[in-house]
């Protein structure tokens, strides 16, 4: 289907929520990397989610989540969305049903202090262009959407970022149209 034109890269987005129920949206330009007419097209083989805490005076990030306030709801969970999507949906979560939908993760705070991340779309890791399991994408952006239920109380934001494994890959002129008019389907 695809045939690899590089090795693995890597590009990233990171966001920074600093309000309750306040989604955030990031973009990844793949203008340089996608071109039509030779039918060049950017196969993902793995995204990453990565939550920190940051300190927007002094531009200070730490290594973890310990200096975000858990203050919510007595006994309630505080949870952080993220998704990554090939097509624009508007600036929020959409359905995991969803076509366009690429990566998506969520982060659960316990109020005791517990933390465990889940990726809640299977699979993340998509597997190499080699093996034909990769995501292929034509669109020439991706959409980074993040939002958390946390109060934001406390000195401290969370910084979320996604890391996308991809590689650039050539497709045949018929495989070509089936993912561009799939992609653009989606687009309903």
């Amino acid at each position: 289907m695809a045939k690899a034109k590089t090795g693995a890269f890597y590009l990233t987005e990171q966001v920074i929520l600093t309000a309750t129920n306040t989604a955030v949206q990031g973009s990844i330009s793949l203008a340089s990397y996608v071109d039509v007419a030779s039918r060049q097209g950017i196969a993902i083989e793995s995204v990453d989610f990565m939550y920190q805490g940051f300190v927007a005076a002094g531009n200070d990030y730490q290594p973890s989540l310990s200096s975000i306030s858990v203050a919510s709801p007595p006994g309630a969970p505080l949870t952080t969305g993220a998704q990554l999507l090939d097509v624009q949906r508007g600036n929020g979560i959409v359905s995991a049903a969803d076509r366009a939908l690429v990566g998506s993760a969520s982060l659960v705070q316990g109020i005791q202090g517990g933390l465990y991340h889940q990726s809640d779309l299977y699979p993340d890791n998509y597997g190499p262009v080699a093996t034909e399991e990769a995501r292929i994408v034509v669109n020439d952006t991706l959409f980074f959407t993040a939002i958390s239920n946390n109060d934001f109380g406390g000195t401290s934001e969370m910084a979320v970022t996604v890391r996308v494994k991809a590689r650039i890959v050539t497709l045949s002129e018929r495989d070509f149209m089936s993912i561009a008019i799939t992609s653009s389907a989606a687009d309903n």
